[in-house]
């Protein structure tokens, strides 16, 4: 990009563009000093410096009309483009229609939230906004948020036990916790506690990253340690392991809800004071005025109220 040779800027006054705008729309010197809500004197002077900066009438009589030059007819879409650019910069917002929106958005989800919400995330894009292209990333927590602060993703969705200064986070759910089992492999009463989870072996799912330190982190609160034989990386594999296994697995619920029709498992509520899992929706503060990301953002709001509404409490 070139240089800008800010001495030569010093003899532009940007309210003579202003006044250029409002002549050339009016076609009249009074009528466009009254849409400046200034007196025709000051019109007449703005005028008359327009004419010396550009080197052209600007405005000349026709009879009984006043009418724009050519070279002021030229000028005049230019002109306007820059006057809306100062005023986005000057304002820090951009006018922002969805519909005419092009581009492409990345966020982070994790499979289960993916599962969730892209439904309807996906729908909405497509009915408000048909030019954004969608890309998902499934990321752990932690890489999530180097993501985001990478610019590598504009949002992110999930658990973050820790967020920096930088990050601006909106809560979206805060999740229970249940345990699956089969009946048929683990006798269980109704509504266990910590000591009857204890007595079986598990499996946990690795999906959320620091979400195993929030279920050890209770068990060892109360002076308790589980067994855990089974790590998944795909949370939509538990079910089946279940199904053939006699083991146990503590789930947030938002993933027991998926797991709903295995009919052939248990769930239990687990009532344990302290065992949550909040979900929220992270930004980076340097996209706090983008509007394409605050569209975005509104959209996974709505998505998330829109499951939680279809039954998820």
């Amino acid at each position: 990009m070139n240089d800008i040779d800010h001495a030569a800027f010093r003899r532009i006054d940007l309210n003579l563009l202003v006044a250029f705008d409002a002549l050339v729309r009016e076609v009249s010197v009074s009528r466009a000093a009254a849409r400046l809500c200034i007196g025709q004197p000051a019109m007449s002077h703005a005028l008359a410096r327009l004419r010396s900066l550009f080197g052209d009438d600007i405005l000349y009589r026709d009879g009984g009309a006043m009418r724009a030059t050519p070279k002021a007819v030229a000028l005049a879409e230019p002109v306007r483009r820059i006057l809306e650019d100062v005023r986005r910069v000057a304002g820090g917002e951009e006018d922002f229609d969805p519909a005419r929106a092009r581009g492409k958005v990345r966020i982070a989800l994790n499979d289960p939230l993916e599962a969730l919400l892209m439904p309807g995330l996906v729908a909405r894009l497509r009915s408000r906004a048909p030019g954004l292209a969608l890309s998902v990333q499934s990321l752990p927590g932690s890489h999530q948020l180097e993501a985001l602060d990478a610019g590598e993703i504009s949002l992110a969705v999930g658990y973050f036990p820790v967020v920096r200064e930088v990050h601006e986070a909106v809560a979206l759910y805060v999740s229970g916790f249940s345990c699956a089992f089969n009946p048929e492999l683990v006798s269980m009463p109704s509504r266990p506690g910590l000591a009857e989870l204890a007595r079986f072996p598990h499996i946990h799912t690795t999906y959320t990253g620091e979400s195993s330190g929030v279920v050890d982190g209770i068990f060892e609160a109360h002076g308790l340690e589980r067994q855990v034989v089974a790590r998944s990386a795909m949370p939509l594999s538990i079910p089946f392991v279940l199904k053939r296994s006699p083991l146990v697995a503590v789930l947030p619920d938002m993933l027991v809800r998926m797991f709903a029709a295995h009919a052939d498992l248990r769930f239990e509520p687990l009532e344990v004071e302290g065992l949550s899992l909040p979900v929220s929706l992270l930004t980076h503060r340097r996209d706090r005025r983008d509007p394409l990301v605050a569209f975005v953002a509104g959209l996974l709001v709505e998505s998330m109220e829109e499951w939680i509404s279809s039954g998820a409490g």
